[in-house]
């Protein structure tokens, strides 16, 4: 699903509109079946949008013709797309090619659980804010710093005058994971598992790691390899097993 007006996104199910609620993300208007309204009401937040009229109650066939997914539960939420400005501190991920929305907005998940400062797209990204993104995104692209359309060598140069590191993940001949110290802040490259990095990616990035793998498996998701990324970064990750895993690769 496209969507139409940038400033805006479409949240299905009530689980995630009634978390967005919660915790305080604005929603413009907001589209439920009769059968789901008393779960709504239960929502003080939500309530709120009845007395601006915002709340329309509609049947389960219109509903349906509108929702971005196959199986619409219910309730609709239109929302408004924060702006974000990176910021070159801490540890920011860069999204290089990442084009199936579920992957990128599982990434966006990965680094709000890990302690990243944020997220950038490149142009090429899939739409960060699109319905299935921020649905992979369990709707933490609406309250996490995540910018789409950005382009690698102007952030890049941020960080690198800011002293830090411009890191690209790669499959193999990066430094590995286990002994790996980054200085930061710390940008942190990511190219889909299919294609890798480009040339121009590459020579933006001042070091480039690698997680050393067991078993002759070649390469991870994407979003997995981002997960194992960030929890070593954050000291989330057991250090020996990493270790052990490089002796295996070295051997």
């Amino acid at each position: 699903m496209r969507r139409k007006d940038p400033a805006l996104t479409v949240v299905d199910g009530p689980k995630l509109v009634l978390e967005l609620a919660a915790a305080g993300v604005t929603l413009e208007a907001l589209y439920s079946t009769p059968e789901a309204e008393p779960t709504v009401r239960g929502c003080r937040s939500l309530c709120e949008l009845q007395e601006r009229a915002a709340w329309h109650v509609v049947t389960p066939e219109a509903l349906g013709a509108v929702a971005p997914s196959r199986h619409p539960q219910g309730v609709l939420a239109v929302v408004g797309v924060p702006t974000w400005t990176p910021e070159a501190r801490g540890v920011w991920l860069y999204l290089d090619g990442i084009q199936e929305p579920g992957n990128l907005g599982a990434l966006v998940r990965c680094a709000a659980a890990l302690g990243a400062d944020g997220v950038v797209c490149s142009a090429d990204s899939a739409d960060p804010y699109s319905p299935r993104a921020v649905r992979g995104a369990a709707g933490w692209s609406l309250r996490f710093p995540v910018c789409p359309a950005l382009e690698l060598e102007p952030l890049a140069a941020r960080f690198r005058l800011a002293g830090g590191t411009v890191a690209a993940a790669l499959g193999e001949g990066g430094q590995a994971l286990g002994g790996w110290r980054p200085r930061r802040p710390l940008l942190l490259v990511l190219g889909s598992e299919g294609h890798g990095h480009r040339p121009a990616t590459l020579a933006a990035c001042t070091e480039r790691v690698t997680i050393p793998l067991a078993r002759g498996v070649e390469s991870l998701n994407v979003a997995v390899a981002a997960g194992i990324l960030l929890a070593a970064l954050a000291g989330v990750a057991a250090d020996p097993i990493l270790e052990k895993c490089t002796r295996k690769r070295r051997a």
